[in-house]
C-alpha cells in the first residue's frame, strides 16, 4: 500500500472516499485532508476506495485513522491497519476515532486494545439555529457584542468570499497574520504563521477544495473572514474564523451572519477542537455548545 502526502491534485479522489461519511469530528473532511497534512507529518492511501490516514506520532511512530463505521468492511479495514503497524514493527495506534469504532473492534477482539481520549482533542458541535439567533440568557453577551458592532458600524455588510473580494480577504489574513503572530517577548510564533498561510491558500483554491466563506465588511474595508466544508449531509465544520481584535463584536458577527446566510441546509455546526488554550476553551464554551465531540485514541493492552 503506497502512502503520500496528499494535496490539492488528490481533492477529488479524497472526495469520493470520503462521500459518505458519517463521522462528524473535522478530520474526516477533503479540505481538512489536504490543508493540515504537511503541518500533522500526515500521509493517505486508499483501500477498496476507502481512505487511511497515518501521522507520525511522538517521533517516528504511526498512528493511523480511518472509517470503520461507514466501511463497506470495517473488519477487513481494521485487519489491514493492524497490517501495516506490523509492517513498520511498532504496535497499533488509532487516533481521531469513535466510541461506537471502538466497541466494534472490542466485539471483534475482546480485551485485545483499550481506548483513551484527551479533552482537548474533543470538537465542539453547535446546532446551527442557536448560531444564527443567539437567543436564550445565556448568550446575551454574544448579542450584547454584536449590538456595540451595529453602532459603531452602521454601514457594515455580510459578504460571501467571491472572486471580486477574494484579494481583500486574503489580504486581510495576512494583516491579521502581522497583528497576532508574535508573542508578547516579539518571538514569532510559527504554528499562527503556518495557519494564516493555510487561510490565505483557502481563499485562493476555496472552489477546488469545496470550501464556501463568509466576509465582514465595515468601515468599507474586510474586518473578519471565516472558511469551512461541509462534513457530513447535516453537519458544516468551520475551519477558519479570523478578525480584527480591536473591532469589538466582529468575531460574534461573523459566526452569526455566516451560519445565518450560508449554513441553512445544515442542522449541526462542528467549530473544531480547542487544542488546550484556556482563551480558546473559554470562547468555544461561552457559545454553548451541542456537544462536545469525544475523539478516541485506540492502543493496544
Amino acid at each position: 500500500m503506497d502512502f503520500y502526502v496528499p494535496t490539492i491534485k488528490d481533492i477529488n479522489e479524497i472526495k469520493n472516499a470520503l462521500k459518505n461519511n458519517h463521522k462528524r469530528n473535522c478530520e474526516m473532511s477533503p479540505a481538512n485532508t489536504v490543508l493540515w497534512a504537511r503541518h500533522y507529518r500526515t500521509e493517505i492511501a486508499f483501500w477498496n476506495q476507502e481512505i487511511i490516514y497515518r501521522s507520525l506520532w511522538m517521533g517516528d511512530e504511526y498512528s493511523y485513522s480511518c472509517n470503520l463505521q461507514d466501511s463497506s468492511n470495517p473488519k477487513e479495514l481494521f485487519q489491514q491497519i493492524v497490517s501495516l503497524a506490523k509492517e513498520e514493527g511498532q504496535a497499533l495506534r488509532m487516533h481521531c476515532m469513535s466510541q461506537e469504532e471502538f466497541a466494534m473492534i472490542d466485539e471483534w477482539y475482546p480485551g485485545v486494545y483499550q481506548m483513551s481520549s484527551r479533552r482537548q482533542d474533543s470538537d465542539y458541535i453547535y446546532l446551527r439555529e442557536k448560531l444564527a439567533t443567539l437567543s436564550g440568557k445565556k448568550l446575551h453577551g454574544k448579542r450584547n457584542h454584536i449590538n456595540r458592532f451595529e453602532e459603531n458600524y452602521p454601514d457594515w455588510k455580510y459578504e460571501s468570499i467571491h472572486a471580486g473580494n477574494e484579494d481583500e480577504c486574503a489580504k486581510m489574513a495576512m494583516q491579521w497574520c502581522l497583528e497576532n503572530c508574535a508573542d508578547e517577548e516579539d518571538n514569532w510564533e510559527h504554528d499562527k504563521i503556518d495557519e494564516s498561510k493555510l487561510v490565505v491558500y483557502a481563499i485562493r483554491h476555496r472552489d477546488e477544495l469545496g470550501m464556501q466563506g463568509g466576509a465582514l465588511r465595515a468601515g468599507g474595508k474586510i474586518v473578519a473572514i471565516t472558511l469551512g466544508e461541509a462534513l457530513t449531509a447535516d453537519t458544516f465544520v468551520v475551519h477558519f474564523e479570523k478578525a480584527f481584535y480591536d473591532v469589538q463584536g466582529a468575531y460574534p458577527m461573523i459566526n452569526r451572519e455566516f451560519v445565518r446566510n450560508e449554513l441553512e441546509q445544515y442542522t449541526y455546526v462542528n467549530r473544531e477542537e480547542d487544542l488546550g488554550e484556556e482563551g480558546l476553551r473559554k470562547a468555544k464554551l461561552s457559545y454553548r455548545p451541542e456537544q462536545l465531540l469525544e475523539k478516541i485514541c485506540i492502543t493496544e493492552l
